[in-house]
């Protein structure tokens, strides 16, 4: 077989050959004694700097988290990321610790976190220990480390964290600091060794962090309690300077620490007991909510109060603006609400759980386009490539992971991931990883089945969940998740040459297709034979998506959701997407404002878990983002056609907005677009990158003329020439016309 064949194979492994490669002369290191939850450790050596190298790479790994000084300066504040590239490997870092070292001898120390605890984002390895290899082998860790315990952190009695969090409580007791002494430590061999196995490079950023903020105004006090306003739900580090006598307990948390005010529900706190004088401390656990809160005892003077953010490595590049501003305040809540909901991958909340719960992170990856920049396919990349490389022994993918204590199979879910790393190539160009996850997606669609009819027979997986809610008909659901993700596991197939698959596919695609529309349309809508309750808004949405449904279909599907009201927001984004697909925006708009209406009044900036009064759930929950992604792609129309925008179109659907605009960042640069409505018709406004083609789509109507940059284009009916300008026709009520010349365009009708 000619050699050439096997080029994308080798281009896809040759990061894994560089990895096997990697030579590990440093040492795993630690004190020699029981490892046990919420344990930390500080770790030093003195040595002489031995290169005059500018750039000195050191690669660090531990099981959980540490913080790494340097001449006493603070490199990063948050080193590793949570445990789990796959059920036995460890991460590490690499990190430039050249413009921290000195002429001559060099102070390094390095303080481990180890929580000790398994979580739904996080394996534990069960021992605390440090690994710290540099260019400069003098600093390698070995024997000639030392190391202490630190006596001072301790684990506070109370409420803990509940049981999906891998993350611990914070307790530090200011008069203890520094008591212990420095110790030899033991040599745990070099990698790759048990229990940390093969060592996998850190695959996203180091995070993003401020400089200590103040609060917004001052604190209001309620009994012993400070109340600190942020500006914004955020992940923060609440810092203090006080002066106090020693033995008292002062307690940092937030607003967000129970959901629901339920105990069983906890996410993270602070204690710190105060030594004798002025002291300033900063919580080295991040949590997140509006309002800080400070529990002081009366006899604590307090001189400042104040946060650090941080936060993934992204900024809020995407905008969106209409003359609609409650549409407007909810674009930009789903955006802070997608942010809070990153770190060390994406969460479905970043208090309760901080776990990538797959629904959710669908959701998120086809947010992050519109709204962040690119330094989020990162993370993207991150979650994909987790999913598969986790995939159980039965073929069964199951989220969240990392885990260490679930291992339950939402079926539809990871359906719906499946759809999501479509989503993700689309909009990335990203061919070598849908080649990498190929083989892993493939094996499970195998473990779905359809019966004698064609139509798909239900996986109940670990746990049995298509959505929130009642009046759910699971198995139109089963049939129209099964076809979307087998859509993108077809293209999956094509990108790897496996085109006996592809073909299998699309003939078992056609087959589940007709079933459905065999035993499924009643009376214009969609429910499956054996479906008992009211008729399924989302089933019927994702018949649309899906492609079951028919156009002829599409009148009584819209009014069907014009009125029903059962998915969640995990999946009301896919019954507003439907209405989008079937030329519907106003219908889309509409709904959208009515079921997120409390969302938007309501004091947070951030958006909720549940709909209406939210009883019990989180006010800061990833899948509610749903409009972030619709509101730019279908109201204001931008959406690639070809992987890595290749190809895009711009065709805004505004519905009732006079106004709608928005800006994003691409693989390709940066794309603005501005519809207005005018009283001569009206007027689209975009930018055409370069190295790209773009299709324009303008509202046709009979006896309408189109301007471009102020050239007639079409006339009376026909095309006329501009220089740069293609015409491609008309269809379903739009013109359009294409160009891959970059530029500013002005498209105005009359």
């Amino acid at each position: 077989m000619p050699i050439k064949k096997y080029i994308p194979l080798l281009l896809l492994l040759l990061p894994l050959f560089s990895l096997a490669q990697e030579q590990w002369t440093a040492r795993w290191i630690g004190l020699d004694t029981l490892s046990t939850p919420n344990q930390w450790t500080a770790y030093t050596q003195k040595a002489v700097r031995t290169t005059k190298k500018k750039q000195v790479i050191a690669r660090i790994a531990t099981d959980s988290k540490y913080m790494l000084v340097i001449n006493e300066r603070t490199v990063l504040r948050e080193g590793q990321l949570k445990r789990g590239p796959n059920p036995q490997d460890t991460y590490f870092d690499e990190i430039d610790i050249g413009p921290f070292l000195q002429k001559g001898e060099n102070d390094i120390t390095v303080i481990t976190w180890f929580w000790g605890k398994e979580g739904f984002a996080h394996k534990n390895s069960g021992r605390n220990a440090l690994l710290f290899q540099c260019e400069d082998t003098a600093f390698n860790s070995n024997t000639s480390w030392k190391a202490r315990r630190m006596k001072e952190y301790y684990n506070p009695d109370g409420i803990q964290p509940n049981f999906r969090l891998a993350e611990t409580n914070v307790g530090f007791d200011a008069g203890k600091a520094g008591a212990e002494t420095w110790q030899p430590v033991t040599d745990f061999g070099a990698p790759p060794v048990a229990p940390w196995h093969q060592l996998v490079k850190r695959d996203i950023p180091f995070f993003r962090e401020t400089e200590l903020k103040n609060y917004i105004g001052g604190p209001l006090k309620n009994g012993d309690t400070l109340i600190c306003r942020l500006p914004y739900n955020a992940q923060v580090t609440p810092a203090f300077t006080v002066t106090a006598p020693a033995g008292l307990k002062i307690q940092l948390l937030t607003d967000n620490y129970l959901t629901a005010g339920d105990p069983e529900l906890a996410s993270v706190r602070t204690e710190y007991i105060t030594r004798e004088g002025e002291q300033s401390f900063e919580t080295p656990a991040w949590m997140n909510g509006h309002f800080v809160k400070y529990v002081m005892p009366p006899a604590v003077k307090v001189l400042s109060l104040q946060y650090r953010e941080s936060g993934y490595d992204t900024w809020l590049a995407g905008s969106f603006h209409s003359n609609d501003s409650a549409l407007n305040t909810l674009w930009r809540k789903a955006q802070r609400t997608l942010y809070v909901n990153m770190r060390d991958n994406y969460f479905d909340c970043p208090d309760r759980e901080r776990a990538l719960w797959w629904g959710d992170v669908a959701t998120e990856i086809g947010e992050t386009f519109y709204a962040l920049d690119t330094n989020a396919n990162q993370l993207s990349r991150k979650a994909i490539r987790n999913l598969v490389d986790w995939q159980a022994p039965d073929s069964s993918l199951y989220a969240p992971i990392p885990a260490g204590n679930w291992h339950q199979e939402l079926p539809q879910q990871i359906l719906a991931a499946i759809h999501g790393m479509e989503t993700y190539y689309l909009y990335t160009g990203d061919s070598a990883m849908m080649r990498y996850v190929y083989p892993a997606v493939k094996r499970y669609l195998s473990l779905w089945k359809t019966d004698e009819r064609g139509m798909v027979i239900h996986r109940k997986g670990g746990w049995d969940l298509p959505d929130w809610g009642t009046n759910i008909d699971a198995s139109l659901l089963d049939n129209a998740w099964y076809i979307v993700a087998a859509k993108a596991v077809v293209t999956m197939a094509s990108l790897s040459e496996d085109k006996t698959y592809a073909a299998q596919l699309e003939k078992q695609i056609e087959k589940v297709t007709e079933a459905s529309r065999q035993y499924c349309l009643r009376d214009g809508v969609y429910r499956s034979p054996d479906y008992q309750g009211e008729t399924d808004d989302r089933a019927n949405a994702m018949a649309v998506i899906a492609g079951i449904a028919r156009v002829t279909d599409y009148p009584a599907i819209v009014k069907l959701l014009k009125t029903t009201r059962h998915a969640s927001p995990y999946m009301e984004k896919y019954v507003l997407e439907s209405l989008f697909a079937m030329n519907a925006p106003g219908e889309a708009l509409e709904r959208m404002k009515s079921r997120y209406q409390v969302m938007i009044d309501n004091q947070y900036t951030t958006l909720n878990e549940l709909f209406d009064d939210n009883e019990g759930g989180t006010n800061n929950h990833a899948w509610s983002g749903g409009p972030l992604t619709l509101l730019s792609q279908y109201a204001c129309g931008i959406v690639p056609l070809r992987p890595g925008y290749e190809r895009y179109l711009v065709k805004p659907m505004p519905g009732g907005l006079t106004v709608a605009g928005c800006a994003h960042e691409t693989i390709k640069g940066r794309i603005a677009v501005q519809y207005t409505k005018t009283d001569y018709g009206m007027k689209l406004e975009l930018n055409v990158l370069p190295a790209t083609q773009v299709a324009v789509a303008i509202p046709y109507e009979d006896g309408q003329k189109v301007e471009v940059n102020g050239q007639d284009a079409f006339v009376s009916g026909g095309f006329i020439p501009v220089r740069g300008l293609s015409w491609i026709g008309i269809e379903n009520g739009y013109m359009y016309f294409s160009t891959n010349i970059k530029g500013k365009y002005v498209f105005e009708t009359y």
